[in-house]
Protein backbone atom coordinates (compact mmCIF):
# COMPACT_ATOMS: atom_id res chain seq x y z
CA UNK A 1 0.00 0.00 0.00
CA UNK A 2 3.02 1.94 0.61
CA UNK A 3 4.37 1.48 -2.31
CA UNK A 4 0.91 2.51 -4.21
CA UNK A 5 0.96 5.66 -2.13
CA UNK A 6 4.38 6.85 -2.75
CA UNK A 7 4.08 5.73 -6.95
CA UNK A 8 1.12 8.35 -6.73
CA UNK A 9 2.37 11.59 -5.02
CA UNK A 10 5.54 11.13 -7.21
CA UNK A 11 3.24 10.98 -10.16
CA UNK A 12 1.12 13.84 -8.91
CA UNK A 13 4.64 15.89 -8.50
CA UNK A 14 5.22 15.45 -11.74
CA UNK A 15 1.92 16.30 -12.89
CA UNK A 16 1.89 19.60 -10.58
CA UNK A 17 5.35 20.75 -12.46
CA UNK A 18 3.83 20.02 -15.97
CA UNK A 19 1.06 22.44 -15.24
CA UNK A 20 3.37 24.95 -13.74
CA UNK A 21 5.44 24.93 -17.01
CA UNK A 22 1.95 25.18 -18.89
CA UNK A 23 0.70 28.13 -16.71
CA UNK A 24 3.90 29.88 -17.27
CA UNK A 25 4.43 29.31 -20.86
CA UNK A 26 0.52 30.96 -21.47
CA UNK A 27 1.91 33.80 -19.02
CA UNK A 28 4.76 34.51 -21.14
CA UNK A 29 2.32 33.96 -24.07
CA UNK A 30 -0.53 36.59 -23.45
CA UNK A 31 -0.96 37.98 -27.01
CA UNK A 32 -1.75 34.72 -28.06
CA UNK A 33 -3.95 33.96 -24.98
CA UNK A 34 -6.08 37.46 -25.84
CA UNK A 35 -6.24 36.40 -29.13
CA UNK A 36 -7.63 33.01 -28.62
CA UNK A 37 -10.15 34.91 -26.70
CA UNK A 38 -11.68 37.15 -28.31
CA UNK A 39 -11.19 34.68 -31.42
CA UNK A 40 -13.93 32.79 -28.74
CA UNK A 41 -16.19 35.49 -28.12
CA UNK A 42 -16.10 36.54 -31.72
CA UNK A 43 -17.57 33.36 -32.83
CA UNK A 44 -19.73 33.18 -30.02
CA UNK A 45 -21.24 36.58 -30.70
CA UNK A 46 -21.82 35.69 -34.32
CA UNK A 47 -23.84 32.22 -33.54
CA UNK A 48 -25.77 34.49 -31.14
CA UNK A 49 -27.00 38.02 -33.94
CA UNK A 50 -27.02 34.61 -36.67
CA UNK A 51 -28.91 32.04 -34.51
CA UNK A 52 -31.68 35.20 -33.96
CA UNK A 53 -31.31 37.10 -36.76
CA UNK A 54 -34.03 34.79 -38.82
CA UNK A 55 -36.94 35.71 -36.58
CA UNK A 56 -35.80 38.96 -35.97
CA UNK A 57 -36.14 39.89 -39.45
CA UNK A 58 -39.74 37.93 -39.49
CA UNK A 59 -41.27 40.26 -37.07
CA UNK A 60 -39.69 43.11 -38.63
CA UNK A 61 -41.56 42.07 -42.16
CA UNK A 62 -44.44 41.21 -39.99
CA UNK A 63 -45.59 43.04 -37.18
CA UNK A 64 -48.89 41.62 -36.93
CA UNK A 65 -48.50 38.27 -36.01
CA UNK A 66 -52.14 37.71 -37.04
CA UNK A 67 -50.94 37.98 -40.89
CA UNK A 68 -49.82 34.72 -40.86
CA UNK A 69 -53.24 33.31 -39.61
CA UNK A 70 -54.78 35.02 -42.47
CA UNK A 71 -52.30 35.33 -45.48
CA UNK A 72 -51.14 31.80 -46.91
CA UNK A 73 -48.06 33.99 -48.79
CA UNK A 74 -47.25 34.77 -45.74
CA UNK A 75 -47.63 31.35 -43.75
CA UNK A 76 -45.77 29.29 -46.18
CA UNK A 77 -43.01 32.26 -46.15
CA UNK A 78 -42.13 31.95 -42.42
CA UNK A 79 -43.17 28.41 -41.59
CA UNK A 80 -40.81 27.76 -44.69
CA UNK A 81 -38.11 29.41 -42.26
CA UNK A 82 -38.95 27.61 -39.10
CA UNK A 83 -39.50 23.94 -40.49
CA UNK A 84 -36.65 24.14 -42.75
CA UNK A 85 -34.00 26.03 -41.65
CA UNK A 86 -34.52 26.94 -38.15
CA UNK A 87 -35.83 23.35 -36.63
CA UNK A 88 -35.70 20.96 -39.62
CA UNK A 89 -35.39 17.97 -37.43
CA UNK A 90 -37.98 18.38 -34.60
CA UNK A 91 -40.09 19.24 -37.38
CA UNK A 92 -39.97 16.46 -39.34
CA UNK A 93 -39.41 13.98 -36.18
CA UNK A 94 -43.07 15.51 -34.49
CA UNK A 95 -44.66 15.26 -37.64
CA UNK A 96 -43.62 11.94 -37.46
CA UNK A 97 -44.58 11.66 -34.46
CA UNK A 98 -48.07 13.22 -34.73
CA UNK A 99 -49.01 10.41 -37.40
CA UNK A 100 -47.90 7.80 -34.91
CA UNK A 101 -50.24 9.27 -32.32
CA UNK A 102 -53.21 9.06 -35.02
CA UNK A 103 -52.89 5.09 -34.65
CA UNK A 104 -54.24 5.31 -30.80
CA UNK A 105 -57.23 6.19 -32.07
CA UNK A 106 -58.83 2.56 -32.79
CA UNK A 107 -61.40 3.83 -35.82
CA UNK A 108 -58.09 4.96 -37.57
CA UNK A 109 -55.66 2.14 -36.54
CA UNK A 110 -58.47 -0.46 -37.54
CA UNK A 111 -58.58 0.98 -41.20
CA UNK A 112 -55.24 1.29 -41.79
CA UNK A 113 -54.30 -2.47 -40.57
CA UNK A 114 -57.02 -4.03 -42.89
CA UNK A 115 -55.24 -2.68 -45.47
CA UNK A 116 -52.34 -4.82 -44.81
CA UNK A 117 -50.18 -2.34 -45.60
CA UNK A 118 -48.44 -1.98 -42.52
CA UNK A 119 -47.85 -5.86 -42.36
CA UNK A 120 -46.23 -5.86 -46.16
CA UNK A 121 -45.02 -2.66 -46.59
CA UNK A 122 -44.31 -0.64 -43.97
CA UNK A 123 -41.42 1.29 -45.80
CA UNK A 124 -43.34 2.26 -48.70
CA UNK A 125 -46.31 3.62 -47.17
CA UNK A 126 -44.32 5.80 -44.94
CA UNK A 127 -42.10 6.97 -47.87
CA UNK A 128 -45.49 7.84 -49.72
CA UNK A 129 -46.91 9.41 -46.86
CA UNK A 130 -44.04 11.79 -46.68
CA UNK A 131 -43.37 12.50 -50.14
CA UNK A 132 -47.41 13.44 -50.45
CA UNK A 133 -47.48 15.59 -47.74
CA UNK A 134 -43.93 17.41 -48.27
CA UNK A 135 -45.02 17.73 -52.06
CA UNK A 136 -48.68 19.34 -50.49
CA UNK A 137 -46.68 21.70 -48.37
CA UNK A 138 -42.63 21.97 -49.34
CA UNK A 139 -43.14 24.46 -52.50
CA UNK A 140 -42.14 27.69 -50.89
CA UNK A 141 -39.09 26.63 -49.88
CA UNK A 142 -38.20 24.32 -53.06
CA UNK A 143 -39.08 27.94 -54.96
CA UNK A 144 -36.46 29.34 -52.69
CA UNK A 145 -33.69 26.87 -53.07
CA UNK A 146 -33.86 27.17 -56.99
CA UNK A 147 -34.12 30.98 -56.70
CA UNK A 148 -30.55 30.93 -55.01
CA UNK A 149 -29.08 28.18 -57.07
CA UNK A 150 -30.34 30.25 -60.02
CA UNK A 151 -31.99 33.62 -60.05
CA UNK A 152 -32.59 33.95 -63.59
CA UNK A 153 -35.14 30.61 -63.20
CA UNK A 154 -38.08 31.03 -66.00
CA UNK A 155 -41.18 32.11 -64.08
CA UNK A 156 -43.53 29.54 -66.04
CA UNK A 157 -41.12 26.85 -63.79
CA UNK A 158 -42.24 28.59 -61.03
CA UNK A 159 -45.36 28.69 -61.55
CA UNK A 160 -45.34 24.79 -62.25
CA UNK A 161 -44.30 24.31 -58.73
CA UNK A 162 -47.38 25.74 -57.32
CA UNK A 163 -49.24 23.07 -59.86
CA UNK A 164 -47.58 20.28 -57.56
CA UNK A 165 -49.38 20.83 -54.09
CA UNK A 166 -52.76 20.41 -56.28
CA UNK A 167 -52.03 17.41 -57.67
CA UNK A 168 -50.37 15.96 -54.54
CA UNK A 169 -53.76 16.92 -52.98
CA UNK A 170 -55.59 15.02 -55.85
CA UNK A 171 -53.92 12.38 -55.19
CA UNK A 172 -54.55 12.42 -51.36
CA UNK A 173 -57.98 12.80 -51.55
CA UNK A 174 -57.90 9.58 -54.38
CA UNK A 175 -56.48 7.12 -51.92
CA UNK A 176 -58.44 8.21 -49.71
CA UNK A 177 -61.47 7.74 -51.53
CA UNK A 178 -60.72 4.16 -51.37
CA UNK A 179 -61.92 4.18 -47.48
CA UNK A 180 -64.83 5.34 -45.55
CA UNK A 181 -62.83 7.74 -43.05
CA UNK A 182 -64.58 9.73 -41.04
CA UNK A 183 -64.27 13.64 -41.25
CA UNK A 184 -63.78 14.01 -37.37
CA UNK A 185 -60.70 11.51 -37.96
CA UNK A 186 -59.65 13.69 -40.36
CA UNK A 187 -59.61 16.78 -38.15
CA UNK A 188 -57.95 15.00 -35.74
CA UNK A 189 -55.37 13.91 -37.85
CA UNK A 190 -54.96 17.78 -38.83
CA UNK A 191 -54.67 18.73 -35.51
CA UNK A 192 -51.44 16.79 -34.57
CA UNK A 193 -50.11 17.73 -37.18
CA UNK A 194 -50.42 21.35 -36.39
CA UNK A 195 -50.03 20.93 -32.44
CA UNK A 196 -47.26 18.69 -32.25
CA UNK A 197 -44.26 20.12 -34.33
CA UNK A 198 -45.61 23.28 -31.82
CA UNK A 199 -45.23 21.34 -28.23
CA UNK A 200 -41.89 19.58 -29.37
CA UNK A 201 -40.11 22.88 -30.48
CA UNK A 202 -41.13 24.71 -27.38
CA UNK A 203 -40.18 21.77 -25.08
CA UNK A 204 -37.00 20.78 -26.88
CA UNK A 205 -35.63 23.41 -28.92
CA UNK A 206 -32.88 25.87 -28.87
CA UNK A 207 -36.23 28.62 -28.32
CA UNK A 208 -39.65 28.81 -28.36
CA UNK A 209 -41.69 29.23 -31.26
CA UNK A 210 -42.92 32.58 -32.65
CA UNK A 211 -46.97 33.57 -32.35
CA UNK A 212 -45.93 34.34 -35.91
CA UNK A 213 -44.66 31.20 -36.47
CA UNK A 214 -47.54 29.23 -34.53
CA UNK A 215 -49.92 31.37 -36.73
CA UNK A 216 -48.53 29.85 -40.02
CA UNK A 217 -48.62 26.35 -39.02
CA UNK A 218 -52.11 27.08 -38.02
CA UNK A 219 -52.96 28.93 -41.55
CA UNK A 220 -50.78 25.91 -43.80
CA UNK A 221 -52.21 23.11 -42.12
CA UNK A 222 -55.42 24.70 -42.06
CA UNK A 223 -55.80 25.34 -46.07
CA UNK A 224 -54.64 21.67 -46.56
CA UNK A 225 -57.89 20.77 -44.84
CA UNK A 226 -59.89 23.23 -47.09
CA UNK A 227 -57.86 21.57 -50.31
CA UNK A 228 -58.91 18.18 -49.25
CA UNK A 229 -62.77 19.37 -48.84
CA UNK A 230 -62.98 18.74 -44.58
CA UNK A 231 -65.97 19.70 -43.51
CA UNK A 232 -66.31 22.42 -39.72
CA UNK A 233 -63.03 22.62 -39.47
CA UNK A 234 -62.18 25.25 -36.61
CA UNK A 235 -61.02 28.08 -37.98
CA UNK A 236 -58.98 29.36 -35.28
CA UNK A 237 -56.11 27.57 -33.21
CA UNK A 238 -57.77 27.96 -29.90
CA UNK A 239 -60.69 26.09 -31.56
CA UNK A 240 -58.78 23.50 -33.19
CA UNK A 241 -56.64 22.45 -30.04
CA UNK A 242 -59.62 22.14 -28.21
CA UNK A 243 -61.47 19.83 -30.48
CA UNK A 244 -58.37 18.16 -30.25
CA UNK A 245 -58.20 18.06 -26.62
CA UNK A 246 -61.59 17.21 -26.52
CA UNK A 247 -61.45 14.20 -29.66
CA UNK A 248 -58.31 12.35 -27.60
CA UNK A 249 -60.63 12.07 -24.70
CA UNK A 250 -63.31 10.80 -25.63
CA UNK A 251 -61.80 8.40 -28.97
CA UNK A 252 -58.38 7.37 -27.39
CA UNK A 253 -58.59 3.74 -26.13
CA UNK A 254 -57.42 0.22 -26.64
CA UNK A 255 -57.56 -1.69 -29.59
CA UNK A 256 -55.54 -4.48 -31.11
CA UNK A 257 -55.04 -2.94 -34.08
CA UNK A 258 -53.32 0.37 -32.32
CA UNK A 259 -50.36 -1.60 -32.41
CA UNK A 260 -50.28 -3.31 -35.72
CA UNK A 261 -49.95 -0.04 -36.93
CA UNK A 262 -46.94 1.32 -34.03
CA UNK A 263 -44.92 -1.69 -34.06
CA UNK A 264 -43.98 -2.17 -37.79
CA UNK A 265 -43.90 1.55 -38.02
CA UNK A 266 -41.08 1.94 -34.83
CA UNK A 267 -39.21 -0.79 -36.17
CA UNK A 268 -39.20 1.20 -39.82
CA UNK A 269 -37.76 4.09 -37.97
CA UNK A 270 -34.70 1.92 -36.84
CA UNK A 271 -34.15 0.60 -40.34
CA UNK A 272 -31.00 2.87 -40.75
CA UNK A 273 -29.44 1.38 -38.03
CA UNK A 274 -27.26 -2.18 -38.62
CA UNK A 275 -29.34 -5.78 -38.50
CA UNK A 276 -27.47 -6.69 -35.51
CA UNK A 277 -28.52 -3.84 -33.33
CA UNK A 278 -32.19 -3.01 -34.35
CA UNK A 279 -33.75 -5.36 -31.77
CA UNK A 280 -31.93 -4.04 -28.65
CA UNK A 281 -32.97 -1.07 -30.01
CA UNK A 282 -36.51 -1.62 -30.38
CA UNK A 283 -36.15 -2.58 -26.78
CA UNK A 284 -34.74 0.42 -26.03
CA UNK A 285 -37.42 2.60 -27.97
CA UNK A 286 -40.22 0.56 -26.07
CA UNK A 287 -39.21 1.75 -22.80
CA UNK A 288 -38.21 5.90 -24.20
CA UNK A 289 -41.58 5.88 -26.22
CA UNK A 290 -43.88 6.18 -23.11
CA UNK A 291 -41.41 9.45 -21.25
CA UNK A 292 -42.24 10.85 -24.79
CA UNK A 293 -46.48 9.68 -25.41
CA UNK A 294 -48.94 11.41 -23.25
CA UNK A 295 -50.40 8.72 -20.65
CA UNK A 296 -53.47 8.18 -22.97
CA UNK A 297 -51.59 6.99 -25.69
CA UNK A 298 -49.25 4.75 -23.83
CA UNK A 299 -52.54 3.37 -22.18
CA UNK A 300 -54.41 3.05 -25.75
CA UNK A 301 -50.99 0.50 -26.79
CA UNK A 302 -50.31 -1.32 -24.29
CA UNK A 303 -47.17 -0.62 -24.01
CA UNK A 304 -44.85 -3.15 -21.88
CA UNK A 305 -43.32 -0.61 -20.04
CA UNK A 306 -44.51 2.40 -18.17
CA UNK A 307 -42.74 5.43 -17.54
CA UNK A 308 -39.75 5.67 -16.00
CA UNK A 309 -38.59 8.98 -14.52
CA UNK A 310 -35.28 7.98 -14.90
CA UNK A 311 -35.13 7.67 -18.82
CA UNK A 312 -37.58 11.19 -19.23
CA UNK A 313 -35.07 12.94 -17.26
CA UNK A 314 -32.29 11.21 -19.58
CA UNK A 315 -34.34 11.91 -22.78
CA UNK A 316 -35.38 15.72 -21.21
CA UNK A 317 -31.71 16.18 -20.25
CA UNK A 318 -30.11 15.31 -23.97
CA UNK A 319 -32.66 17.23 -25.35
CA UNK A 320 -31.49 20.25 -23.53
CA UNK A 321 -27.68 19.73 -24.36
CA UNK A 322 -28.56 20.01 -27.70
CA UNK A 323 -30.31 22.93 -27.48
CA UNK A 324 -27.25 24.42 -25.32
CA UNK A 325 -25.12 23.53 -28.37
CA UNK A 326 -27.11 24.83 -30.96
CA UNK A 327 -28.35 27.96 -29.26
CA UNK A 328 -24.77 29.02 -28.20
CA UNK A 329 -22.42 27.36 -30.38
CA UNK A 330 -23.59 26.40 -33.90
CA UNK A 331 -23.85 28.83 -36.56
CA UNK A 332 -27.75 28.29 -38.58
CA UNK A 333 -28.30 26.93 -41.81
CA UNK A 334 -28.21 28.87 -44.95
CA UNK A 335 -30.57 27.37 -46.89
CA UNK A 336 -33.93 25.82 -46.69
CA UNK A 337 -33.58 21.84 -46.23
CA UNK A 338 -35.99 20.65 -48.94
CA UNK A 339 -36.50 16.92 -49.93
CA UNK A 340 -38.03 17.60 -53.24
CA UNK A 341 -36.42 18.27 -56.50
CA UNK A 342 -37.69 21.56 -58.62
CA UNK A 343 -36.95 19.75 -61.70
CA UNK A 344 -37.82 16.28 -62.61
CA UNK A 345 -35.38 13.80 -64.62
CA UNK A 346 -35.62 12.85 -68.30
CA UNK A 347 -38.10 10.11 -67.17
CA UNK A 348 -40.22 12.95 -65.72
CA UNK A 349 -39.54 11.25 -62.31
CA UNK A 350 -38.49 13.95 -59.12
CA UNK A 351 -35.78 12.17 -57.32
CA UNK A 352 -35.76 13.08 -53.35
CA UNK A 353 -32.26 15.15 -52.46
CA UNK A 354 -31.89 12.39 -49.43
CA UNK A 355 -33.29 9.70 -48.02
CA UNK A 356 -34.40 9.20 -44.27
CA UNK A 357 -34.55 5.69 -43.90
CA UNK A 358 -34.22 2.46 -45.91
CA UNK A 359 -35.01 0.83 -48.14
CA UNK A 360 -34.43 3.88 -50.62
CA UNK A 361 -38.10 3.64 -52.08
CA UNK A 362 -37.55 5.78 -55.00
CA UNK A 363 -34.51 6.15 -55.83
CA UNK A 364 -35.33 6.24 -59.15
CA UNK A 365 -37.67 9.28 -58.61
CA UNK A 366 -41.25 9.05 -57.91
CA UNK A 367 -44.12 10.26 -60.30
CA UNK A 368 -47.29 12.39 -57.68
CA UNK A 369 -49.57 9.77 -59.51
CA UNK A 370 -48.15 7.06 -58.41
CA UNK A 371 -47.41 7.47 -54.84
CA UNK A 372 -49.69 5.33 -52.51
CA UNK A 373 -50.56 1.87 -52.52
CA UNK A 374 -48.72 0.27 -55.72
CA UNK A 375 -52.60 -1.59 -56.30
CA UNK A 376 -53.78 2.74 -56.47
CA UNK A 377 -51.53 3.54 -59.07
CA UNK A 378 -52.20 5.14 -62.47
CA UNK A 379 -50.56 4.90 -65.34
CA UNK A 380 -50.37 8.60 -66.60
CA UNK A 381 -47.22 10.42 -65.94
CA UNK A 382 -48.20 13.74 -63.69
Amino acid sequence: MKDITDRFLSWTRQEGKMLVRMISKWHCNKPTVILASASILAYLGLVRYLRFKAINDIRKKHPNPKDALTNIDTANEINAITAKKEFPFLSRESTEFALFKTFAIPTISKLLAATGEFATSCARRVEDTELILTEMTETYARIQNQLCRNPQTAQRDIDAQWERPKLATKRLNEIHGKYTISNDDYLYTLSLFIFEPIAWINQYEWRKLDERESNALFCIWYNVGVSMNLKDIPDTPEKMLAFKNRYAAEKIQYAPANWKCGEPTVRHLLSNLPAWLREPAYDIALRVLPSVLDPADVKAFRMPYSESRLITSIVRSAFKVRAFIIRHCMLPRTTLLSRTPFYANEQQKYVPHYFQYKPHIYKEGYRISELGPEKFQKDDTI
